[in-house]
């Protein structure tokens, strides 16, 4: 039995403790993605080629990082009296990270995090005789440095990442505070958890503004794609209805002919019967599968009305040309070549191709002159409408489907359509359309 394709997925009523396997896999997932060290992100120019360009952001934080670490270094060895290798090396291993963080934000922050350490154990160890106001856990510019890497990892990384990250510094400052009861009362854990907090919200708004941007953009490809994707479908569904008319006048032709050519005949041979009568015979079911193929793509909501009127030919060009110039249009039309019946459906999609360009001539270059030529070759015909720019006021320009079917007529004829327009300004349609005479309708 086949599956209802439209009816959603049962769910088993049966419990299985299927909660806690899904929460195992999302903190392995989470676990693996915050102690991803060696984890490289995007470069911040993709776009740009020249190579120094691209190198541009490096440049700029390592600059930033120097800003930071010589203060840094100048108040550990103030505050912690290290000689200037300690407190030069400390004011690096914090600043550096800065620099880090755009290649490998995951391995910079948590380098920053464990930075944070020395200075906070050092100031804790002096005890009573550390400056009172000296801030702690980070130097002034040493939290400036971890709330940058904060930043710039939240800018890179997953919401879960840079959320998790934030908890284990707040928790680490916490346990630090707690364990080591530092005797300096500046206590800078909450002015970062607070700048911190505030720099993520804004950083999620902006990506998630972002995304959202960059998802609609996609949509609106795929909106304009099935958009055309459907014009080409309706337009193959007329054609194939048009062409249905054609065909299906010719085989009832047939059918009748087929039927009624015995009774031409006295006494006919038997054999010659039933040959006639199986031509009827394959003749109707012919057409019996084609209207049920063309009963599958007509819509429910198109009328039947013409459903019997005859397709036009190129025998109607002459009134189609009469028509557009009793609408206002200035056309002078050319026919060269030896005129000759054609094949059905050569004549309904060459008289549709000039009627849709001579439509779209009056439509969008009101006052314009027109030039029509239709060349009768040895093997095909050749069809031309051009039209001078507009001398009145343009009409608002619609979102039709006529250049998508001229160009579907042309290529299921195996023809060839050019639209553009010319180097004096005029806008022309070409269309080479082969006859293919030998084949019969």
């Amino acid at each position: 039995m086949i599956p209802d394709i439209e009816s959603p997925p049962q769910r088993s009523s049966r419990r299985t403790g299927g909660a806690r396997p899904l929460s195992a896999s999302t903190l392995r997932a989470l676990r693996r993605d915050v102690f991803a060290l060696s984890t490289r992100s995007a470069p911040f120019l993709p776009r740009v080629r020249h190579r120094v360009l691209r190198k541009l952001p490096f440049v700029l934080a390592a600059f930033f990082a120097l800003d930071l670490a010589v203060p840094t270094a100048l108040a550990a060895a103030e505050r912690l009296n290290l000689v200037w290798v300690g407190a030069a090396a400390l004011g690096c291993a914090q600043a550096l990270p800065v620099v880090l963080a755009l290649r490998w934000p995951i391995a910079a922050w948590w380098l920053s995090l464990v930075a944070m350490l020395p200075y906070g154990i050092g100031l804790a160890a002096m005890g009573g005789s550390a400056p009172a106001d000296a801030p702690w856990p980070w130097t002034e510019t040493g939290l400036i440095a971890h709330l940058t890497v904060t930043l710039i990892v939240a800018w890179r990384a997953k919401p879960r990442v840079y959320l998790t990250q934030w908890l284990i510094t707040v928790l680490v400052g916490g346990l630090l505070t707690v364990a080591l009861t530092p005797a300096s009362d500046d206590n800078d854990l909450f002015l970062l958890a607070l700048l911190s907090a505030f720099g993520l919200a804004v950083i999620a708004v902006v990506r998630g503004r972002r995304e959202a941007e960059h998802k609609l953009r996609e949509q609106e490809v795929l909106t304009e794609f099935e958009r055309t994707r459907r014009a080409l479908l309706e337009e193959r569904t007329r054609i194939a209805r048009e062409l249905h008319d054609v065909v299906a006048h010719h085989m009832s032709v047939i059918a009748v002919q087929a039927e009624a050519a015995p009774y031409r005949v006295t006494d006919p041979p038997q054999e010659l019967s039933d040959s006639f009568a199986s031509i009827r015979g394959n003749a109707l079911s012919a057409l019996t599968e084609m209207r049920h193929i063309l009963g599958m793509l007509r819509s429910q909501e198109q009328p039947s009305d013409g459903r019997y009127t005859p397709q036009p030919s190129l025998e109607n060009i002459e009134e189609l040309v009469a028509n557009v110039r009793a609408a206002g249009l200035r056309i002078e039309s050319v026919v060269s070549g030896a005129p000759r019946p054609l094949p059905k459906r050569v004549e309904l999609s060459a008289f549709r191709i000039v009627q849709e360009a001579l439509s779209n001539a009056l439509r969008h270059a009101p006052g314009c002159q027109v030039e029509f030529e239709l060349s009768y070759g040895r093997t095909g015909i050749r069809i031309r409408v051009s039209n001078s720019p507009a001398t009145g006021a343009r009409r608002q320009a619609g979102r039709g489907h006529g250049v998508l079917g001229m160009r579907e007529r042309a290529s299921t004829l195996g023809g060839t359509l050019q639209i553009g327009p010319r180097e004096d300004g005029w806008y022309e349609v070409t269309a080479t359309l082969p006859t293919n005479e030998g084949e019969g309708v």
